[in-house]
């Protein structure tokens, strides 16, 4: 084989390898269900069979050759019915704008027996392991070539061992390049897969540790609360918080879920289990009023309320003397998200405090809102936000998708 064979033989192993890069890198982490990227799909793979088809390597003056059936085998195993279509009129179209010649009719021949027998392998190769697929991808090669030596035997009046020899080093170069990317392709979706697993192991781990520093944190604000109770020799009240708090930790903690969502009936109740802790130690200081119209059996992750109410009186109302209340407000909306306000008539923040509540303090010891937004973004890509102003109070809001668009992601 001379240079200049090699050079062109490369070149296309170029294309095609730039072809399949680039559907992974933006695609790989898509569905090819999905109506747009099954049409990026279809359309990269059939720029790919124009690139090969548009730079042939030339065997002999009368002979060239392409790697075609790589794009067009792996697309149409990979994309379906739809994509194997576009892919052969791809070809089609490309032979007959070059001439009505016998190479047209070989090469329709060889698509209407081949095609077929893709498209009913297609299905068992997307579900295969990567073994599987290497020797399915294999075996149509294999059938494909064949079935193409034997057209030409068929249509040239040749030996069928001559038309062996004459179109052997072509159809090894196929089932090498075909074996070659179906082996490359698989060794990316597999990097791709378990990087995805680890930054899904990362995001539940990050959610526990968030979620581990808020239990505590209540717990060490609870238990400050009834010792003051019980310093003020009102053990009646410092008992019934007593009681409130093991209603809590029986239904809040349980540390065997930590990627467990709660409902939005067990999340209120935290919420009057607090309150009711703090209304005992602050009196009429401390009102709370509760405005909800959302179905209580709705899954919400655990503790994204009670943190943020718990913000709300001890740094929105109980910093000054009067006092003030604290408005919970969750609606659940036709489009079948949830919103979440938590208002307070308290002190307020200036728009420079505002903007450094969401960013991570170490110098505090407090959780903090940026510990909620943390969690929000990792479960759902979105923040809560802020709206406050001095001397007039605080309003913290956020959505949540309904049962019907929410996606388990743990948390």
């Amino acid at each position: 084989m001379s240079l200049s064979i090699f050079k062109d033989f490369l070149l296309q192993l170029a294309l095609v390898a730039s072809m399949m890069f680039t559907y992974q890198l933006f695609f790989a982490e898509k569905s090819v269900r999905n109506r747009y990227v099954s049409v990026f799909h279809s359309l990269l793979a059939g720029f790919g069979i124009l690139l090969c088809m548009s730079f042939p390597v030339t065997i002999t003056p009368g002979y060239r050759v392409d790697i075609r059936i790589v794009p067009l085998l792996l697309g149409t195993l990979n994309g379906g019915l739809v994509t194997g279509i576009v892919l052969s009129a791809v070809i089609l179209l490309f032979r007959s704008y070059h001439g009505i010649e016998v190479g047209l009719f070989t090469t329709f021949l060889n698509l209407l027996f081949s095609m077929p027998v893709f498209l009913i392998f297609q299905k068992m190769f997307v579900h295969a392991n990567k073994k599987c697929k290497l020797l399915i991808a294999f075996l149509l090669v294999l059938y494909n070539s064949l079935n193409g030596l034997i057209i030409v035997f068929l249509t040239s009046g040749q030996s069928f061992l001559a038309v062996f020899q004459e179109h052997f080093f072509h159809n090894l170069i196929n089932v090498s390049a075909v074996l070659f990317f179906t082996a490359l392709d698989e060794t990316i979706k597999d990097m791709i897969r378990k990087n995805q697993k680890l930054q899904a192991e990362k995001k539940d781990a990050e959610i526990a540790f968030l979620r581990s520093q808020i239990k505590p944190h209540f717990l060490y604000n609870a238990l400050s609360s009834i010792a003051a109770l019980c310093l003020e020799d009102d053990a009646r009240k410092a008992g019934n918080l007593t009681l409130d708090l093991s209603k809590y930790l029986r239904s809040g903690f349980d540390f065997k879920q930590m990627d467990s969502f709660t409902t939005l009936e067990n999340e209120l109740e935290l919420v009057k289990a607090y309150i009711n802790i703090e209304q005992a130690r602050f009196g009429d200081r401390l009102g709370v009023e509760y405005d909800v119209d959302a179905s209580l059996g709705i899954p919400i992750p655990p503790l994204i309320l009670q943190p943020l109410v718990e913000n709300a009186v001890r740094h929105g109302l109980m910093s000054g003397p009067q006092g003030g209340t604290v408005k919970i407000t969750i609606k659940q909306g036709a489009d079948n998200f949830i919103r979440f306000i938590i208002e307070d008539n308290g002190c307020g923040m200036s728009e420079r405090k505002c903007n450094e509540i969401l960013k991570p303090n170490e110098a505090k010891k407090g959780i903090g809102l940026w510990n909620i937004n943390q969690r929000f973004q990792l479960l759902y890509g979105t923040s809560i936000r802020v709206e406050s102003a001095e001397g007039q109070g605080t309003k913290i809001s956020f959505e949540l998708p309904g049962p019907a668009r929410l996606v388990k992601t743990g948390g």
